[in-house]
């Protein structure tokens, strides 16, 4: 059947085979459309699958009465990219221009994303404000780099330039006198693990045999525990708003299970409110002043990869703090979860981090009519 939904903000997501309906971040485009059709904009989730140019039409997934329903769809006004596959939304972004150019319109769409971890770390080094919160960082070359950092610094960190939730990532250090090599980490399923190499050019050619399948960064490992040993970083979601203007939504702490690397709620981390979690890690003045300085950090974050990328819609940007109270930028995310703003049993952040999309989709709508606005320098595309 065909359903033309007036006002309606299309949600590029990636497919789940095993999901019914067989999308990715299901739960996410279903509260999108409880809270959406509450002030008129109306929500469809759609796969790269499901864009059918022959057709002139979209074949997705809407939510209504607790129902979802699948059919066709022209159009949308706006569309949110939440595809994790970078060349699939590349691909399907090209076929959308090309469906929109047919019908004499220019696709709107809710925001740009961000490069790859690489280019972003490089990016926010040379602001002056950030820089002092960036670990060194390098992309990965070859084994002669990781001996001569390895040498330099008690432990290794290393992460998938384009990787998520955690999987992926490594954490090295010399071992049987500095003649071996312990590696510790996540596997592409999310699930740890642990080698002992006796021989450090045998762990360093395992390494290769993981590198060699997707570009990595490596950093020195830093120990961002808590009191009690487990694995901790702060999640500060910052969102435009309905006057198109950025607005801290909130800040929850995400704390890993003891002896894992990351915490990662994926790796089977769990989720705590921020300034009581960190006010009993540090104390009351402490913590007062670690949230002033990531207040202030993210915001200005915010402005500087706007400046360098062009127009964005919302980031997580993720801090880490050490036992002395230093914080560390960990990582900036384009596309965020905001299932630990759930977690943390604090129903008017949960309901912003929903909610603040959808009022940024109806003022990118409302300044196309009126001033013209087609895109505003953003697109599918994933700016390098």
């Amino acid at each position: 059947m065909s359903l033309v939904l007036p006002g309606t903000l299309g949600v590029l997501v990636s497919r789940n085979q095993a999901a019914i309906p067989p999308i990715s971040e299901a739960d996410f485009c279903r509260r999108l459309s409880v809270l959406g059709r509450r002030s008129g904009l109306s929500v469809m989730a759609f796969t790269a699958e499901g864009v059918s140019p022959e057709k002139h039409s979209i074949r997705g997934y809407a939510y209504h009465d607790g129902v979802w329903t699948s059919g066709r769809f022209p159009l949308p006004d706006i569309v949110y990219n939440r595809c994790l596959h970078v060349h699939e939304s590349q691909n399907v972004g090209h076929t959308l221009e090309e469906m929109a150019e047919l019908k004499s319109r220019k696709l709107l769409y809710w925001s740009r994303n961000l490069p790859g971890k690489w280019q972003v770390y490089r990016a926010l080094h040379k602001v002056d404000e950030v820089r002092p919160f960036v670990p060194p960082t390098a992309p990965y070359r070859d084994t002669a780099q990781l001996v001569e950092w390895l040498r330099r610094h008690s432990g290794l960190f290393m992460k998938p330039q384009a990787g998520t939730h955690g999987k992926g990532t490594l954490y090295l250090r010399l071992a049987e006198g500095d003649r071996g090599l312990l590696i510790q980490g996540r596997d592409s399923r999310n699930r740890p693990f642990r080698r002992l190499f006796s021989e450090l050019d045998a762990g360093l050619s395992w390494i290769n045999g993981i590198t060699d399948k997707r570009a990595y960064i490596v950093q020195p490992y830093l120990k961002l525990t808590s009191q009690s040993g487990r694995p901790f970083d702060i999640r500060a979601l910052m969102q435009k708003d309905g006057h198109g203007c950025w607005c801290l939504t909130g800040f929850a702490v995400r704390e890993g299970r003891r002896g894992t690397l990351t915490s990662n709620l994926h790796g089977g981390g769990e989720a705590h409110p921020a300034e009581p979690y960190l006010r009993k890690q540090f104390g009351a003045d402490s913590t007062r002043h670690i949230i002033g300085q990531m207040m202030k950090l993210s915001l200005t974050i915010t402005g500087a990869l706007e400046e360098r990328y062009g127009r964005l819609g919302e980031l997580g940007i993720d801090y880490g703090i050490d036992r002395d109270g230093n914080i560390w930028l960990l990582e900036v995310n384009s596309r965020p979860g905001r299932a630990s703003f759930f977690q943390i049993r604090q129903p008017k952040c949960a309901f912003r981090s929903i909610n603040r999309p959808l009022e940024y989709a109806r003022y990118l709508i409302t300044q196309s009519k009126t001033t013209g606005l087609q895109g505003a320098g953003a697109s599918l595309e994933h700016t390098v």
